[in-house]
């Protein structure tokens, strides 16, 4: 089971996840990794993070598939699911809250944002 402080990190690219996982490590969060959607989803089945980072872009299965899986499993109807972006527009992010994430965040990511939006999770 995932303590109440765990966060997936999911992002096809691998330097960006070990970024993000550093930083959030550094601020008292346990992280865990996916790269792609269908990563993600096992991950969830197998241990119910605190929140999920994801990024929309992503192989295989993007973040909108991934967060329309995540959201069919049972416990995870809530679940806080970030979407992280390269796009900053008003309809990405309205696109992205509709597929079934709670929040959207734009790359290059304002890290400290996050950090405070998490801290309003606990």
């Amino acid at each position: 089971m995932a303590s109440a402080k765990q966060v997936l990190v999911v992002d096809d690219n691998v330097e960006m996840v070990e970024i993000l996982s550093a930083m959030l490590q550094h601020h008292g969060y346990e992280t865990a990794s996916a790269h792609n959607g269908y990563e993600a989803c096992d991950w969830v089945r197998e241990g119910m993070p605190r929140a999920i980072i994801m990024d929309l872009g992503m192989p295989w299965m993007d973040g909108f598939g991934a967060v329309r899986a995540i959201r069919r499993m049972p416990g995870a109807e809530a679940l806080p699911i970030i979407a992280l972006s390269g796009s900053n527009d008003n309809d990405s992010a309205k696109k992205a809250v509709a597929a079934g994430f709670t929040q959207h965040f734009s790359k290059p990511l304002n890290f400290e944002h996050l950090n405070h939006y998490l801290n309003t999770l606990n």
